[in-house]
């Protein structure tokens, strides 16, 4: 799934005000702007969009609220593997949730239907894989937890992250057996033919050529040894 733009409108400092975010292309966006601009309402408003029900006001969906109220809106172009849609959710009064195909215009789903499509794009949630991706100060969610739901998503992601440096590890493990097995099919290629035989010239031949020459030198120091010790035993003063 890629993001291309998100949209806003009466979403906690921008009272009865839109903002949008076009144009967001592949690979890394940055949006940067001075502080209290609105760069974390947008994210905020992004989290809710793809995690908080459109029929719920629990204290995520509240903080977006603006101290003037009314109904946030939150909108999203994304494109996946099988086209290109806009996902909407308003909250509190006129709520609603909805899916439609950018292509055609044609309203896909809408309502707990809407829901589901947006859940099978983020499968599992902040406890899922997504949740390494959606951070905010060191938490997945915007909102206020227990102690103990804290600490259990943080087992979570610790064991998501372990899997996943498990997963470059292997990944990157493998590229260094490869790249030394590579040299070492290189320096052995320069001692032997492809049939295993000492090239010729080499190092190796040389080696074997010596040893070859030792290996006679022994048997003739050998051969000579015994009638040198015959006469070393019968020789003067025996």
């Amino acid at each position: 799934m890629k993001i291309s733009a998100l949209r806003l409108h009466n979403v906690k400092r921008f009272a009865g005000r839109g903002v949008a975010i076009e144009g967001i292309g592949d690979g890394v966006n940055v949006l940067c702007a001075v502080n209290e601009f609105g760069k974390s309402t947008s994210f905020e408003a992004l989290h809710a969009l793809f995690f908080q029900p459109y029929s719920g006001t629990p204290n995520d969906v509240r903080n977006l609220r603006p101290y003037s109220g009314g109904s946030p809106l939150v909108e999203a172009d994304i494109a996946t593997d099988t086209g290109r849609f806009r996902i909407t959710k308003q909250y509190y009064g006129g709520k609603f949730a909805r899916v439609t195909d950018l292509a055609s215009g044609r309203l896909v789903a809408q309502a707990d239907e809407a829901e589901n499509f947006i859940a099978g794009l983020i499968k599992g949630g902040t406890s899922g894989p997504a949740g390494l991706l959606w951070v905010r100060q060191g938490i997945t969610g915007i909102e206020k937890r227990s102690r103990s739901e804290e600490d259990s998503e943080k087992q979570v992601r610790a064991s998501l992250l372990e899997s996943v440096q498990g997963e470059v590890e292997a990944v990157t493990g493998g590229r260094r057996m490869a790249e030394i097995m590579a040299a070492a099919e290189e320096a052995l290629s320069e001692l032997v033919t492809a049939g295993g035989r000492a090239k010729t010239g080499g190092r190796y031949a040389a080696a074997i050529a010596e040893r070859d020459r030792l290996a006679a030198e022994e048997a003739r120091l050998s051969a000579d040894a015994p009638p040198c010790a015959s006469r070393w035993t019968s020789g003067p003063g025996r």
